[in-house]
């Protein structure tokens, strides 16, 4: 570029501030890829099971009341249902209370056709099936905690008395879930002696079944009983589970949206200090035959590519931290998969140029516009 040097050279005139301003910018925009990656980590959460046609049957009350097992022979009896599971949420950790992560109970003999896009090696899926206390394992938690196959694990119960005495039959592979832990509902049972009721099942519904039409059959048959259900798909499932700690989508959109006016005005701050110590500069510009156009487009590309040096080094920033740092172990399974991928990068490093766009712009229209005789007569 022909006025490279001229704009480089005035892009660091005042070091300090600069980089103080380029640092400051950093940090904000650290904090906005966090929370943008954070939503994106929730979307990807709710799309768990898509393309896999499930439904989640649960109590129309709520998630915590308990439904009974004879709903599970109606369920099956319905058209378009090709198998049906019970699940359980444990709610056990493991060694200390700060070591959680998600533990169910379930069917093990229904694992193949209702969650077939859990992939689990056919010799450990035999293992498993054949031992009740047998357990299948996420990735992350194998690699988390040091286990394989055929390690002892136990957990200590919390919402029911007892504590799983597990043995690792398998590890299943999941493009999404990699940190959960699956054994016997069986198991499950004759160790609560809470047999006849669980929180969910988990329909497989027939390719090409209308969903919604089965999903209204499943609650009308069981409206007027004394355990109505309430029945979604496998995304409004998880985004109701994650919807139960509050509108966490509208806080942090909200203070990423507070972020990006802070730095809005901290840019503006800096790019009106830098025009104002420049006048008589620019002044002699326009007297030597700068046109007014090309002052402007000088003075947005330098204050463009200062906010974009504030958003490059904190969104790579925050891409490189959270590559070196597990966030699910961190979050105990939370966050899973945690990182921040091309579209939140691509992102950031536009709002930071839209940044030095909208806080230089005024400063560079101002100084593009004024009169030669007026820039050499201020004292700066």
């Amino acid at each position: 570029m022909k006025y490279s040097s001229l704009i480089l050279k005035n892009l660091f005139r005042n070091k300090i501030r600069s980089l103080l301003t380029v640092g400051l910018m950093a940090v904000i925009f650290f904090f906005v890829a966090t929370l943008l990656s954070i939503l994106e980590n929730f979307d990807q959460a709710s799309d768990m099971g898509a393309g896999q046609n499930r439904l989640a049957v649960q109590s129309a009350i709520s998630l915590a009341n308990m439904l009974p097992y004879s709903q599970e022979a109606k369920i099956r009896q319905m058209p378009g249902v090709v198998d049906v599971a019970k699940l359980q949420w444990v709610g056990a950790y493991y060694k200390d209370q700060k070591i959680f992560f998600a533990n169910f109970a379930v069917d093990h003999d229904r694992m193949e056709t209702v969650f077939e896009d859990y992939k689990i090696n056919p010799q450990e899926m035999a293992a498993f099936k054949s031992d009740r206390r047998g357990a299948l394992v996420g990735p992350e938690l194998m690699k988390r905690f040091g286990w394989k196959i055929g390690d002892k694990v136990v957990l200590t119960g919390t919402i029911f008395p007892f504590n799983p005495e597990l043995t690792i039959r398998g590890a299943y592979q999941h493009p999404i879930n990699t940190s959960a832990l699956y054994f016997h509902m069986d198991y499950f049972e004759q160790a609560t002696g809470d047999v006849g009721e669980v929180g969910t099942f988990w329909i497989k519904v027939a390719k090409g079944f209308d969903m919604a039409q089965l999903s209204d059959q499943v609650d009308a048959t069981f409206k007027n009983t004394e355990f109505p259900t309430e029945t979604f798909t496998e995304k409004e499932f998880q985004q109701n589970f994650i919807s139960m700690i509050g509108n966490i989508k509208l806080l942090f959109t909200s203070v990423s949206v507070c972020a990006i006016f802070m730095v809005v005005l901290l840019a503006a701050i800096t790019m009106s200090m830098s025009a104002r110590e420049r006048v008589s500069e620019i002044a002699v510009l326009k007297a030597i035959g700068f046109e007014k156009g090309l002052v402007l487009t000088l003075m947005l590309t330098e204050f463009m590519l200062l906010a974009l040096a504030g958003g490059l080094l904190g969104t790579l920033g925050a891409r490189l931290f959270y590559q070196g740092v597990n966030m699910t172990a961190v979050t105990q399974g939370f966050l899973v998969n945690f990182g921040v991928n091309n579209a939140t990068t691509a992102t950031c490093l536009a709002v930071s140029v839209a940044v030095g766009l909208i806080a230089g712009g005024f400063p560079a229209y101002r100084s593009a516009n004024l009169r030669v005789v007026d820039g050499l007569r201020k004292v700066v």
